[in-house]
């Protein structure tokens, strides 16, 4: 069964339709699972994940590793700058070092925040919505939970309200095609390729000029925050709660 969270807000009315975003927490690509040895660990920081031969700024680079990438921890080196590089391996018989503060390692709250910080510092939608994404599927456990699947709700309303303005304005420039509707060239925009890989898929809703915040079963991700990890540990977290809370149980619209 799929479940996800719709969320939006008002906006301008655009050609008597609107996209209402749905984020599913479903497996988006089905993909094979590796065995990678060593202790499991997650890219999250692309400005700094590049893969060498030795633990060394300077030394060979093998391949600059990807958010989101699964990688095994062998062991850890200081180098004299003070700076510190982890052995990885990427696959069963290959292997490199990368500095260690472009991985985290699912389920700490330290890591959880490292994340989060990098968020609030990223301008660029998508890669806010991916790290929002990684910390509310590799962090469930931890009190910060919450706080990511806030800011990915938060994200999403900004990329349904952009998509839906851009969207429009590139169907009042296209002609149209026979026997495609318009829905079908709606969701077809190229826009909404990334966000789709990445697990927020888009709907069209006609006669209404508003997104609306609609909830139809928390996603997976949110099922395992028990209560306690939602009130928070500390106001800060509370009130990030009750946001929360107002985002996953907004009241459907009618008709909706």
């Amino acid at each position: 069964m799929r479940s996800g969270l719709f969320f939006g807000r008002g906006l301008a009315h655009l050609l008597a339709a609107s996209i209402i975003l749905l984020i599913t927490f479903d497996p988006v690509e089905a993909k094979k699972k590796i065995f990678v040895p060593g202790r499991r660990a997650i890219v999250f920081d692309e400005r700094i994940s590049v893969l060498r031969e030795r633990p060394d700024a300077k030394s060979r680079v093998v391949q600059r590793l990807r958010r989101g990438r699964e990688i095994g921890i062998l062991a850890s080196a200081a180098t004299r700058s003070g700076g510190r590089y982890l052995r990885v391996a990427i696959s069963r018989n290959r292997e490199g070092w990368i500095l260690a503060e472009s991985v985290v390692i699912p389920g700490s709250r330290l890591d959880a925040q490292k994340i989060l910080r990098l968020i609030d510092e990223t301008s660029d939608d998508f890669i806010r919505a991916k790290l929002a994404r990684l910390c509310a599927d590799e962090f469930r456990t931890t009190a910060l939970a919450p706080a990511a699947l806030l800011k990915l709700g938060e994200t999403a309303e900004r990329v349904a309200e952009r998509l839906t303005r851009d969207a429009g304005r590139r169907l009042g420039e296209d002609p149209s095609i026979p026997g495609v509707s318009r829905r079908d060239l709606f969701l077809n925009f190229i826009g909404l390729d990334r966000f789709n890989k990445i697990g927020l898929t888009f709907n069209l809703r006609r006669g209404r000029g508003e997104i609306h915040l609609r909830r139809q079963g928390l996603p997976r991700a949110a099922e395992k925050i028990s209560e306690k990890q939602r009130s928070g540990e500390g106001q800060k977290f509370k009130v990030q709660s009750l946001k929360f809370n107002a985002l996953t149980h907004g009241v459907p619209p009618s008709g909706g």
